[in-house]
Formats: C-alpha cells, sequence, structure tokens
C-alpha cells in the first residue's frame, strides 16, 4: 500500500469526505502521477529520465530543429535551465545539439535513435498500465475518464 492510499485510508476512516470534491480529486491525481511517473517505473523503462528531461525529450521529438529556448517554454523553466536539460540528454545520447542553419546564435536539438527508443518504450510501458488500471473500472466509465484526462492536459497547455 502506497502512503498516498494509507493516508486515503486514515482520511476516510476518520473525516468523512464528501464524493467529487476537489481535495479527493487532488489526491487522487497524485497518486495517478506517482503511479506514471519515471520514478516510478523501477527502471524498467524512461532510462532513468527524470520527469523534465522525459516531457523535454517529448518537446523534442515532436519539433523539428526544436530551439532549446521552446523547451524552456515547455517546462517552464528558463533558458538556462532548459540548457542544463538538453545537456543532460545529449550526455545520455538521447538528443544531439546544433546551431541553427539560418541562425547561429540559435541552438536547436534533435532526438537520436536512442531517444526515440526510450520515448517509445515508456509509451508502451505507461499505456499498458493505463489500461492495467482502467480495468478495475466499469467499462462504461473507461471512456469518460480518458476523455476527461485528454480535456484536462489540454486545458493546462492553452
Amino acid at each position: 500500500m502506497t502512503y498516498f492510499e494509507c493516508m486515503r485510508k486514515k482520511t476516510q476512516q476518520t473525516i468523512p469526505q464528501p464524493a467529487n470534491n476537489s481535495s479527493e480529486a487532488f489526491r487522487s491525481l497524485i497518486e495517478i502521477v506517482w503511479h506514471f511517473g519515471p520514478k516510478s517505473l523501477d527502471g524498467t523503462c524512461c532510462e532513468k529520465l527524470s520527469m523534465p528531461e522525459f516531457i523535454a525529450l517529448q518537446k523534442i521529438s515532436t519539433t523539428q530543429n526544436c530551439p532549446v529556448q521552446e523547451i524552456g517554454i515547455r517546462l517552464g523553466f528558463t533558458k538556462s535551465g532548459a540548457t542544463r536539460i538538453v545537456n543532460r540528454l545529449e550526455k545520455k545520447g538521447f538528443a544531439k545539439k546544433h546551431k541553427f542553419q539560418n541562425d547561429a546564435r540559435v541552438c536547436c536539438v534533435t532526438i537520436t535513435s536512442k531517444g526515440q527508443q526510450a520515448l517509445e518504450s515508456a509509451d508502451t510501458i505507461c499505456i499498458s498500465r493505463l489500461e492495467q488500471m482502467l480495468s478495475n473500472v466499469p467499462v462504461n466509465s473507461q471512456k469518460s475518464i480518458k476523455d476527461a484526462l485528454v480535456a484536462m492536459a489540454n486545458a493546462l497547455n492553452k
């Protein structure tokens, strides 16, 4: 039993929680993040990437000649902070830095085959975990849960 499951059980025993309240939703979201973040995967995928490295690698994989500044914007980091993340990805062999051909002042990043393999491995494992988790939910609720997760993620990226 995880820490959050213990705390949820303890809270439920001592303080009745109304259904669908924001506090319960927030604790549930933390529980989900914990189970799907790279730290919880016990080294079975993700090549021991930190969450910022993982998100940066996703950005790099979907943006041709991705400027370091765009990675910083995606992460909410300064350009300096993004550069440190990119340097770690390059050192691990997941990405490669190069100067933008039209402006040598702009540093761009591309994903390597090793980086692409790490993302694909993570996708496979996490999708399997999501499907396994959803198999414990009534079938008629599964699509609604998936739609709600996508809607929340889209709202965050606006």
